[in-house]
């Protein structure tokens, strides 16, 4: 596990990891690994290509524009959508990567590690249930669908990360669980802020505020977060609205 980077090689890949690959080096993009080439992930199947990283400061912020390959891909499989508009494809590794290089996420990291490094999205204190019961989750909600992409509160980051611990927010006004969306995410306090010289303070503090944001909406720390069973998930999503 390194502070500098996460790269691995494709030969050390092993089934239920959470991968990330950098997009355009302005954001990045998760999926699950689940064996044989092949990446369970989640896109806005509104966007045909990809996103455009409007949140340059905060470099690293999740999003996902979809697959948007200008070839065609010939692995049968590649970009398949088993519930039609839901976001949730299965693509091969080399689709998914989009000639980026090939990063693991990190869970059960210590405090310092995750504090230390440079951007969010790319590690948590959570921990991760076993390959199986990732790989059942993912492809799970490949067959049924997950709801509907948001880029702030239901991300590609949110999908894998649920995919990974089984992790949901109870918390009926913002379920996020990306840690690269909850570092912008504004407060209540920041929402209800019009004053222009706090504004101003407010922005010029923004990317060091964020940094606590990361150990503070971590989703190994927060008590909003409930264990939910994949087959329950819909009818857990409904009961918040």
């Amino acid at each position: 596990m390194s502070l500098l980077s996460q790269k691995i090689e494709r030969s050390e890949l092993k089934e239920g990891d959470h991968i990330y690959s950098w997009r355009k080096s302005a954001y990045t993009h998760h999926g699950i690994f689940i064996g044989e080439g092949k990446i369970i992930h989640f896109v806005n199947p509104k966007k045909k290509a990809g996103g455009t990283g409007l949140l340059a400061p905060f470099r690293g912020f999740s999003t996902s524009g979809g697959d948007g390959e200008k070839t065609h891909c010939s692995t049968s499989f590649c970009r398949l959508e088993k519930v039609a508009e839901s976001g949730v494809r299965l693509s091969c590794i080399d689709c998914f990567l989009k000639k980026g290089s090939l990063c693991r996420y990190e869970y059960q990291v210590s405090r310092v590690f995750l504090l230390a490094k440079a951007v969010g999205g790319t590690c948590t204190m959570a921990e991760s249930d076993p390959s199986e019961e990732v790989i059942h989750r993912a492809t799970y909600l490949h067959e049924n669908g997950y709801g509907k992409y948001d880029l702030m509160n239901n991300n590609c980051e949110d999908f894998a990360l649920y995919c990974k611990t089984g992790l949901w927010s109870t918390d009926k006004g913002y379920q996020g669980r990306s840690s690269q969306a909850n570092m912008v995410h504004p407060t209540s306090k920041d929402k209800k802020n019009n004053d222009l010289w706090e504004s101003v303070i407010r922005y010029a503090t923004a990317i060091p505020r964020s940094f606590s944001k990361r150990e503070d909406k971590d989703l190994g720390l927060r008590k909003d977060v409930v264990k939910v069973p994949v087959e329950e998930l819909s009818s857990f999503c409904a009961s918040l609205k």
